[in-house]
């Protein structure tokens, strides 16, 4: 694995923990989400629900589940507009963004008769009747994501394109690309919400809301300006955006609460609000594949010591969970991988090779892992996690518009919580990723 030989790393890659590429090509260019339809993602659920799911409600199957289908709005703002026209509080899988075309499942928590096979919710928002199951979908059924998208104004002829596509194929094949976070996790036009995370781990609760509050996008200078001066200036409300509403909630409760930061936190939604906490554990996540990729550690291959589990990847659970030893010989078998702990106050020291990156770099964040258990904000403790070190990539095709060579489709699918992002940077290199459609 290399780290930067043929390319400058962007600065906001560095910001989230990600310090090299993978492959040793220059980059292609080009941008993505040019425009809705450039960015396809369709969610894969469960093969089980696929398999039992029926027309009509039946003795066992009363719930119904639809497909949400979506663009330009994400996924928390279409749930609160299927609340406001239809009264439905509902179940989704996974969180989409909102620069792209999306079709995800949703289950209404409360059973509904006479149901419309189709619903139009708004210009932007539909609901497609999937059929009845026996149970309300949760997040644990959500698989994967199929997605297809178009990258335009390629800036690289066509046969040094080729060349980028047979090295990325190659790489995918060898297991060689780290299973980063992508830009979505930290906020693509704002990557701050590790920093909020951190500083709410740490117990700075003022700091947390000042960073919420004083780091806005260039739209909001004279916002950002404001709030360094009074964090409790009135006449910044007036002055965020329509779709700002996590600020200007947070702003009403210091105006309603004054220096009661706790408070200003927990106005934030839980959803959001525990996503701070999950970004400042992806930000180590990244750093230790950083250095993984320095050091040119395997991402595959367990070793003694290792943490490693079985992979399944038909609905994308992990089982079997131990620690490797010179007694535990079946190494090769196709779904055993190395397991990277995500840190959380469960975090268990060892001699695993992730193990001691994690410790290098718990020391450099003066971070212990029993900060994860927030007694202040107890909704907000984290007990951790296992990730897979490899980016894992299925069914991948990619092809050039034979009207356009600047432009080319590339379709694949990933398994939840693995990010396209990921694999599109590696290919594009962008300079600048947000002026680049990440």
């Amino acid at each position: 694995m290399v780290l930067m030989k043929t390319s400058i790393l962007n600065n906001i890659d560095s910001k989230l923990g990600i310090y090299g590429y993978s492959t040793n090509f220059l980059g292609i260019g080009g941008k993505i989400k040019k425009s809705f339809t450039d960015f396809k993602v369709e969610e894969l659920i469960n093969p089980i629900i696929s398999s039992s799911i029926t027309e009509k409600p039946s003795s066992t199957n009363i719930y119904p589940i639809f497909k949400l289908v979506k663009e330009g709005v994400d996924t928390i703002h279409a749930v609160k507009n299927i609340k406001k026209n239809l009264g439905w509080d509902v179940n989704y899988l996974g969180l989409k963004d909102k620069k792209a075309q999306t079709i995800q499942y949703i289950s209404p928590k409360r059973l509904k008769n006479d149901l419309a096979n189709n619903i139009q919710i708004t210009k932007n928002i539909s609901l497609e009747f999937y059929g009845f199951y026996s149970n309300i979908i949760t997040r644990k059924d959500l698989v994967g994501n199929h997605f297809s998208i178009k990258i335009r104004d390629i800036q690289c002829d066509p046969e040094n394109l080729k060349k980028a596509f047979r090295e990325l194929e190659q790489k995918i094949k060898n297991m060689k690309i780290p299973n980063f976070y992508g830009y979505q996790r930290f906020g693509s036009k704002r990557p701050i919400n590790h920093t909020i995370g951190k500083a709410i781990v740490k117990r700075q609760f003022e700091k947390a809301v000042t960073i919420i509050l004083s780091q806005l996008d260039e739209d909001n200078k004279s916002v950002t300006d404001d709030c360094k001066e009074t964090i409790r200036n009135i006449n910044i409300l007036q002055k965020f955006k329509k779709n700002q509403d996590i600020e200007k909630r947070v702003l009403k409760s210091i105006f309603m609460h004054p220096n009661n930061w706790i408070a200003a936190i927990r106005s934030v939604p839980l959803t959001v609000r525990r996503l701070y906490i999950q970004a400042y554990q992806s930000f180590i996540f990244n750093r230790v594949m950083s250095k993984a990729a320095y050091l040119d550690i395997s991402l595959f291959k367990i070793e003694n010591g290792d943490i490693f589990g079985v992979l399944n990847q038909e609905n994308g659970t992990i089982s079997e969970i131990r620690r490797s030893s010179d007694k535990i010989k079946m190494y090769k078998e196709r779904n055993k991988f190395p397991l990277v702990q995500i840190v959380g106050y469960t975090f268990k020291k060892g001699i695993g090779r992730f193990d001691q990156l994690i410790e290098e770099v718990l020391e450099e964040e003066n971070i212990s892992p029993k900060l994860f258990y927030n007694k202040e904000l107890s909704e907000l403790s984290m007990a951790g996690g296992f990730r897979i070190p490899p980016l894992l990539v299925n069914d991948l095709e990619i092809s050039v518009d034979v009207k356009d060579t600047f432009s080319s489709t590339i379709q694949f699918s990933l398994l939840k919580g693995s990010y396209a992002t990921i694999l599109l940077r590696e290919l594009i290199k962008p300079v600048n990723p947000i002026a680049s459609g990440f």
